[in-house]
């Protein structure tokens, strides 16, 4: 075959040219006769330096349809290139069909890609905005060259790519606003309500959104439940109205009830329905205020639900002369307190109502809480610190299982130079602009136009963010709690802060023991620092056992509590003393003496300390516009204090007491730790050893289930005990489903009281460390920090902001949104009523997270968080294992003759809820499923065998129940609701091993209540420990620390001795069988 595909044929030579006659009959006409090689480059080059000398052009590289130079099109490549290889064998090589040039706007469009123009465009549009996985231009042209070599016609170029991708982000994506802020720091903020509206048009995620709170009679696993949604917001933004029929009841509008009684609704809220046993049927209720002639006492309020509601506002403004009411526009004023003077009305305006119910125009009003969360990270590659402070937010009113979805985490804002407060400014403005306007979105659940209130239910963030959100000093301070007025350093100041009266200790140090060195670090050294101050100025003051004993009991006890008003109190006394001629000690001395310290402000009292006029702080206006209380709405970011804190420190003070023989007689035991019903894969124990200092918080969630198994006689027996307590606190605090709050909140301040307790039984030295007082969104910024990377650094706030957006439009298009065009980059947002003018992308577009080839995974779906996992499996589905199907008598059931298949796993219920009932624990042998039964139809079990086990008593080193076999039993597979934990007993049997554990009396068991996973059937079993009484603890610990500074100056170090265990001939390993818990 010839280069062009023609058929040759190998000839003899032929001398008679001039005989030569040419056949011309025998051609095919048909077939296209291209140049050669040499002929077509020959042609290229003429026609190239042609134009080149007409106008300096060459139209080979022409750049006609806006790429690049570099970019690799198809229309550069000739149809029939070959490839020589370099044994002189040649291969035709087919590009893919050249795209005209055009520019993005004039591109023809495929509606099944709408609104990209075709199927090319959008595919790459999306590579272009993974948000794990960004590519560079040049990346990207190396694609494009790829795609265009395989075959793949009408390949774009990245010049089109980039002006497609700008005309969809103008038209439906969400505009990145620039900001000035009041430091002079430019930055970009993601428009809030545009990303809103978008959520309120996406069919993925709006019927999962809850606007209204519920009142759950204790229960509490979802955030509409808590308590600060359901009483602390303010209801004028947080539950506006509710709509029965055709009348909309508004708050604080008059109202008339069935009986003919007159009522103020003061919250709206809804409550399980009395009359359906589905969880999920709610009815409506309102607090109202009574009323006596219209004067509204708003000290009396009752419980009305919705279906005894009569008349709205507007209604009664048409009924009242009728009805011989008075005039509901003679509102006289209100009596907050029974017995006192009538006050003003100030919540609306009589003679108009509601002012929501007159903007609304008869459309819905709904409250859209978020939980705001800012963070910092790195925006380099490298180890070199390159701090971005970044806001995000998410939909509070999302399920637990939606909102850490990637999908439902939204960008904001970020910046390297802008502090957070000052970013915070303009979010501010946005949600300011939002509560006094409202949000007009496409509801695409209702099919009409609604009107949305944002509010932050609560800020999220680490304790230094936190600290500085609340113009709190941070842990370095005196006052180093943000929530009360507790102090690191007694009120003389010649007293150490050190706890123990004993030389400080290295406060960088992570590999030391707390008797011999901290574990504090830059964040969590405060007292330190301070002491260090102390005593290099002043001398060391040794402190007595008595003022050991009453610094930790006010550590350890309730302080005045830190208030917004005192905060803002405060900061206007500190700005009062600058502005009236005090000095910069003056003002240093104040934030040092009331642990106060707004970062923000400190930029406008340098000002005026230099001495620029005209200079005025606006201090912490947001906490007012939003609504904030940052002492009290800031919760304890659990992941740092308690895995990353307290787990971290007792688990590398463990391994720094451990000699090199018990360090690798630890790794045996970690390998050997049995992970079943835990979640997490087998323990990587030389990892877990050795880089102690250095793990994860995932490392942590093992090492605080484990760590009652593997340390019971390789450290102190207080250091084990306080262990033992910091495990049984862990799944009380990662429990997502409350069944009862005010129980929970009682068994959880006993065990916080429990591991306070054995720790200062341990040592006073451990509340040194803040974050033991203290207990009174991570992965996301990897996706910032790749757009980071990808930025010019000339503007990095702008870059990621933009790159942030459109990962936003791309996503929301992926997972069905609507959408309407708004032309031109603008913030306002879109209106119609229209349901015609919000449209759906393409039936392509939709398809592509659906999309299943074997053997390749649908990798769209992860990055963007797709993954519909709101619809669980079903309980019951299995799994067969590779047995054939059996008689009964064949099995371990045995009961009747019928062929059974056995399975090898099945489906549990893992409903985080709990049973009045206490379930059974058993272990199981065997799952069946009846051949050609309805359930081998729908492929799940019918029967599960099983080993029942009950608790029989506590076991004394662990603390742990102890349970023993008791009998058998057949269930049926949806009786499963969940894998739990059990352990041997090692410690009453000795085990030991060189390699792996051998255990003594296998059937000598221990459930696992530290378990986290299920922790709420799990906790039912757990054994009550004895309490240490609070003042013996903190005297035994104060001895201790005044002990441990004469053991430092010994300076010897004796090796532990390895445990020993008698020798005993039988050994047996533990049958790793399922162990579950069922009805």
């Amino acid at each position: 075959m010839s280069p062009h595909g023609m058929p040759c044929v190998a000839a003899a030579p032929y001398d008679d040219y001039d005989s030569f006659q040419l056949d011309w009959d025998a051609i095919d006409h048909e077939q296209p006769y291209l140049p050669s090689i040499h002929d077509e480059r020959l042609m290229t080059m003429a026609s190239s330096l042609a134009a080149w000398l007409a106008d300096g052009e060459d139209p080979a590289f022409s750049d006609a349809d806006g790429s690049d130079s570099p970019d690799v099109q198809g229309e550069d490549l000739d149809p029939g290139v070959v490839l020589i290889a370099f044994d002189g064998s040649t291969e035709p090589v087919q590009p893919g069909a050249t795209r005209p040039p055009q520019h993005g706007d004039t591109a023809p469009l495929n509606p099944t890609w709408f609104p990209w123009p075709d199927k090319q465009t959008c595919i790459l549009d999306i590579l272009r905005h993974l948000p794990r996985s960004l590519f560079s231009d040049v990346q990207l042209q190396v694609i494009l060259w790829g795609l265009s070599i395989l075959g793949v016609d009408n390949v774009p170029s990245t010049r089109m790519l980039k002006d497609i991708d700008s005309s969809l982000q103008s038209q439906y994506g969400i505009p990145s606003v620039q900001y000035e802020g009041a430091l002079g720091h430019i930055y970009y903020i993601n428009h809030l309500p545009s990303i809103i509206a978008q959520e309120m048009a996406n069919l993925h995620v709006r019927p999962h959104i809850c606007h209204y709170p519920e009142n759950a009679t204790g229960r509490v696993d979802q955030p509409w439940q808590v308590a600060r949604w359901l009483y602390e917001i303010d209801p004028a933004i947080a539950t506006l109205m509710i709509r029965k029929g055709q009348q909309d009841f508004y708050v604080f509008e008059l109202m008339k009830l069935m009986d003919g009684t007159m009522v103020v609704p003061e919250h709206w809220y809804t409550k399980p329905s009395a009359w359906s046993s589905s969880p999920f049927d709610f009815e409506y209720w309102a607090w109202a205020c009574c009323t006596h002639g219209y004067v509204i006492h708003t000290y009396d309020t009752i419980e009305v639900l919705a279906s005894n509601l009569l008349l709205s506002f507007p209604h009664l403004l048409h009924t009242y002369q009728m009805d011989g009411q008075l005039d509901p526009y003679n509102i006289i004023g209100l009596i907050a307190t029974r017995g006192c003077g009538v006050l003003p009305w100030v919540y609306t305006d009589p003679a108009v109502g509601n002012r929501w119910h007159m903007w609304a125009q008869g459309h819905h009003v709904l409250s859209y809480m978020i939980w705001l969360y800012c963070d910092d990270m790195s925006g380099n590659m490298s180890k070199k610190w390159n701090k971005h402070n970044s806001f995000l937010f998410t939909a509070a009113g999302l399920p637990h299982v939606m909102v850490h979805k990637e999908s439902s985490i939204h960008f904001l804002a970020t910046s390297n130079i802008a502090p957070p407060l000052e970013m915070l400014d303009g979010i501010v403005d946005q949600l300011e602009h939002a509560q006094m306007h409202g949000i007009w979105a496409w509801d695409i659940e209702g099919r009409e136009m609604v009107l949305v209130i944002p509010a932050i239910l609560a800020m999220l963030g680490d304790n230094p963010m936190q600290s500085e959100l609340a113009c709190h000093v941070g842990l370095q301070g005196k006052f180093f709690c943000c929530n009360c007025w507790v102090q690191g350093a007694g009120t003389d100041s010649r007293q150490c802060p050190d706890l123990t009266g004993s030389v400080l200790t290295n406060a960088d140090d992570d590999t030391c023991s707390i008797e011999t060195g901290s574990h504090a670090t830059d964040s969590d050294g405060s007292i330190h620092k301070d002491a260090m101050h102390q005593l290099k100025h002043k001398g060391h003051h040794s402190e007595t056992m008595q003022d050991l004993m009453d610094r930790a009991r006010h550590f350890l006890g309730v302080n005045a509590p830190h208030t917004h008003q005192d905060m803002m109190d405060k900061l206007h006394s500190m700005f009062d003393e600058v502005t009236n001629g005090k000095g910069k000690t003056r003002y240093t001395k104040m934030k040092t003496d009331t642990g106060i310290k707004d970062t923000y402000m400190d930029v406008f009292i340098e000002r005026i300390l230099k001495h620029m006029k005209g200079i005025c702080a606006g201090t912490d206006r947001y906490l007012e516009a939003v609504s904030l209380d940052p002492h009290q709405d800031t919760p304890v970011e659990v992941l740092h204090v308690i895995l990353l804190r307290f787990v971290k420190y007792f688990w590398c003070d463990a391994i720094s007491r451990l000699n090199d023989i018990q360090k690798a007689e630890l790794q045996v035991w970690l390998a050997s730790f049995d992970v079943s019903g835990l979640g997490f894969p087998p323990l990587a124990a030389q990892t877990l050893v050795q880089y102690a200092g250095s793990l994860t918080g995932h490392d942590f969630h093992a090492i605080a289930q484990a760590a009652p198994f593997v340390l019971y006689d390789l450290i102190p027996h207080k250091c084990y005990e306080a262990f033992l307590a910091l495990s049984a606190l862990v799944p009380l605090v990662w429990q997502p489903c409350i069944e009862n709050i005010e129980e929970h909140l009682v068994a959880l301040q006993a065990v916080i009281d429990h591991f306070l307790n054995c720790t200062a039984h341990w040592t006073l030295q451990w509340f040194n460390k803040p974050k033991f007082h203290i207990l009174w969104f991570e992965s996301y910024n990897a996706i910032i920090h790749d757009h980071s990377i990808h930025s010019n650094r000339q503007a990095p706030s702008r870059d990621i902001a933009c790159g942030m957006a459109q990962c936003n439009r791309v996503c929301h298009l992926l997972s069905g949104g609507k959408f309407c065009a708004r032309g031109p980059i603008t913030t306002k947002l879109p209106y119609s009523d229209n349901e015609h003018e919000w449209f759906w992308p393409g039936p392509g577009v939709g398809s592509l997270i659906n999309v299943n080839i074997p053997s390749f995974h649908n990798v769209i779906v992860d990055y963007f968080g797709l993954i519909d996992n709101t619809d669980p499996p079903e309980v019951g589905s299995c799994v067969h294992d590779k047995t054939r199907p059996q008689p009964l008598e064949k099995t371990a059931t045995a009961i009747r003759r019928r062929l059974y298949q056995t399975c090898q796993s099945v489906i549990t219920m893992n409903d985080e809820a709990s049973s009045n009932a206490l379930p059974l624990i058993g272990c199981l042998h065997e799952i069946l499923q009846i051949c050609h039964s309805p359930a081998q139809q729908h492929n799940q079990a019918n029967w599960l065998l099983l080993e029942i086990f009950q608790v029989i008593s506590s076991a004394d080193v662990y603390h742990l129940p102890c349970i023993q076999a008791s009998g058998w039993v057949m269930l049926p597979a949806t009786a499963l609701i969940c894998c739990v934990n059990v352990q041997h007993n090692c410690a009453g049997h000795h085990c030991t091993g060189s390699s792996s554990v051998l255990h003594r009396n296998p059937s000598d068991l221990i459930l696992n209540t530290a378990q986290m996973h299920d922790a709420a059937h799990v906790q039912q079993f757990h054994t009550r420990v004895q309490q240490l009484e609070h003042d013996w603890a903190i005297h035994m610990g104060a001895a201790a620390g005044l002990n441990a500074q004469k053991l430092k100056m010994l300076k010897t170090s004796k090796a532990t001795p390895k445990r020993q265990s008698p020798a005993v001939p039988s050994v047996a390993t533990l049958d790793n069988d399922a162990w579950h818990v069922k009805l």
